[in-house]
């Protein structure tokens, strides 16, 4: 179709865009809110999650390009799906033939910012008896151009074990995917892995491997149980869900928007107090409406009730009597959904403004309306802690404890005073 849009946690598309056009409320709810039986599912091969910074890229080329054959279709004949598959293509093509890489290798200062604490916490964390290992995509060449920069030319010593080329979800999911030790000059040896004595002696001669999967990684760590290890990611997909769902991991998501998203929340608190005032206001006015009705329902009840006892001489003077106190709820009832309108038009601006204040176009990362958006549940369910950056942990000793949170269900809740 062409679009572009938001779920907040119950899967309701909240926020849309047809291209670069932001669809209205009536357009979003004819395709996406018809019926209970025609509600997709959002899932491959209809739908594509945008969970990673890596598919900004193909987000920004799709909906630039469904807005260009929108305004000329004699050019651009390509249906929608395939316009997306070839962004698809060119973005992995670009990943895959250096053309991103090699720019990077060859200055990466100036696409990568070092953090002096990273080195200070990999010591820490080994001081504390911590292993410390990587599991990266990129191949032993491009690691080693990030990491020399991030961490100097011995920034092997920071790590007891490398995996390169891991291939990653695949390496969470197969446990057939073979493994290779890489030699000091690059080149490849297979590495056999049966036993803990075979793990001990391969790493003896070199920390660097290339492939495998999470058996031959608990098999070098030496790791009993999934529980005892914390994996550290940055994309939802391929390092948090499946490791925690399939592997039973430890999880750290990094989410470098969470910092903004903080320092937003901080600055905008009277557009925060707002939205709260509106949505009191509004419940104030919803109650008292409620109690109108349910004083109507009654009336009639009684009158009715009033009637049957009375016989028919009493039963014309309660009519009267009830239809006049009738046509007097039926006022201030109406009067009151007035007011309802009104301060629902006043909370949605209220949102607006809030929302925008941290994104023009999608609003705050972490909420869809007053909802969690989608993608903040799936932070709920699968990531045991997350953070900005992963240097943070510089401010914990190695062996804290983190703890959760209780969970609240809304009976839990405090009521209002």
């Amino acid at each position: 179709r062409g679009n572009l849009f938001k779920l907040d946690r119950h899967k309701y598309v909240k926020v849309a865009y047809h291209g670069l056009k932001r669809m209205t409320p009536e357009e979003r709810k004819a395709i996406y809110a018809t019926s209970f039986e025609t509600a997709p599912a959002f899932t491959p091969p209809d739908f594509s999650t945008i969970d990673t910074a890596f598919l900004l890229v193909d987000a920004c080329l799709f909906c630039q390009l469904v807005s260009y054959k929108d305004d000329h279709p004699d050019e651009v004949t390509k249906s929608y799906e395939q316009i997306y598959r070839d962004v698809r293509r060119a973005v992995d093509l670009c990943h895959c033939d250096g053309v991103i890489k090699d720019a990077v290798a060859v200055n990466p200062a100036k696409y990568i910012r070092s953090d002096p604490a990273l080195a200070t916490m990999l010591t820490a964390l080994k001081q504390g008896g911590k292993q410390v290992f990587i599991v990266t995509n990129s191949l032993y060449d491009y690691t080693d151009v990030v990491l020399r920069h991030l961490l100097g030319a011995s920034w092997l010593d920071y790590f007891d074990l490398v995996v390169c080329g891991a291939r990653k979800p695949g390496f969470l999911l197969d446990p057939y995917l073979p493994i290779f030790q890489v030699r000091q000059d690059g080149s490849l040896e297979n590495a056999e892995i049966i036993s803990p004595q075979d793990g001990a002696r391969l790493l003896q001669r070199s920390r660097v491997f290339q492939g495998g999967n999470w058996q031959h990684l608990h098999a070098l760590l030496q790791l009993a149980s999934g529980s005892g290890l914390l994996y550290v990611g940055d994309h939802m997909y391929s390092d948090i869900l499946r490791s925690k769902r399939t592997l039973g991991w430890r999880t750290l998501l990094i989410v470098p928007e969470l910092r903004d998203e903080l320092l937003t929340a901080e600055e905008t608190r009277h557009l925060a107090a707002a939205v709260d005032e509106a949505y009191a206001e509004r419940a104030a006015v919803e109650a008292r409406l409620q109690h109108l009705e349910i004083r109507r329902s009654q009336l009639e009840i009684d009158s009715e009730v009033e009637a049957l006892l009375e016989g028919d001489g009493g039963a014309a003077k309660a009519e009267a009597l009830s239809e006049e106190a009738l046509a007097e709820l039926d006022e201030r009832i109406a009067e009151a959904r007035d007011q309802q309108r009104v301060l629902s038009s006043a909370l949605n601006e209220a949102l607006c403004r809030q929302h925008e204040a941290y994104h023009p176009a999608w609003g705050r990362l972490f909420k869809t309306g007053a909802q969690n958006s989608r993608w903040a549940q799936q932070v709920q369910e699968y990531a045991c802690l997350y953070t900005s950056h992963v240097t943070n942990l510089v401010q914990f000793a190695p062996d804290t404890s983190f703890r959760a949170l209780s969970d609240l269900m809304p009976h839990d809740r405090a009521p209002p005073a």
